[in-house]
Parts: C-alpha cells; sequence; structure tokens
C-alpha cells in the first residue's frame, strides 16, 4: 500500500559547498556524499534530502518534494486525467530505485519516488 508520505526534499545549487554550509550553519543537518555532484542530508526527525548540483536554480523549481509510492506508472495517467502533466517521465536512480516528476495544473512540480526494484 503506498505511503503517499514526504520522503526527499532536494535543492538545486551552484555552489554545493556553499548550500551545504549554509543550511548545516542554519538548520544543524548532517550531509554525506552521494556520487560526484550531490550531497546527501539527514535531518533530526522527518524527511531527509539532497543537494543537486545545477549550472542555474531557477526560481520555483526549488526546492524539490518527493512523495513515496508503491508504483509510479499509474501517477503519470492519473495526473494527466486531472488536468496535469508528466514534467519527467519514470527514471531509474540506480541501486535506489525511480524517480518521476509531474506538473499540478498550475505548473508546480511533484515528484515521485518508488524504492526497490521491479
Amino acid at each position: 500500500m503506498a505511503k503517499h508520505t514526504i520522503c526527499h526534499v532536494e535543492w538545486g545549487s551552484t555552489d554545493l559547498e556553499k548550500t551545504k554550509n549554509f543550511l548545516a550553519g542554519l538548520f544543524e543537518w548532517k550531509f554525506e556524499p552521494f556520487g560526484e555532484e550531490y550531497l546527501m542530508f539527514s535531518t533530526p526527525e522527518g524527511p531527509g534530502g539532497g543537494l543537486m548540483k545545477t549550472k542555474e536554480v531557477k526560481p520555483g523549481e526549488s526546492p524539490s518534494v518527493y512523495i513515496e509510492v508503491d508504483e509510479i506508472d499509474p501517477y503519470l495517467q492519473r495526473a494527466k486525467d486531472l488536468g496535469g502533466d508528466v514534467a519527467v517521465p519514470k527514471t531509474e536512480i540506480p541501486t535506489v530505485g525511480w524517480y518521476a516528476h509531474l506538473k499540478d495544473p498550475d505548473g508546480n512540480l511533484v515528484g515521485l519516488f518508488q524504492g526497490g526494484k521491479q
């Protein structure tokens, strides 16, 4: 059964070290590398997330919130049926699972996460 809980929050960052120092200094979050251009963070309670290296951060596109689902595929068509769209199709995260980005009717991004392997 789908949890439908927020499971991951992701910030885009043009300077990972600068953003990490800001968030760690502000909230005392803990960070660890996940590949060369990504840092995972953990919080004392609630969902953790990551900092993703990007060339540009556009207002309204960061941070991204991911909702945990059992299987992404049914949500892709359902989003369209409800007046939204698919911004990023189901994409594999090696050894972790899959993600997708939907757009709500106003164009806001909604991330989906499916853990494990099918």
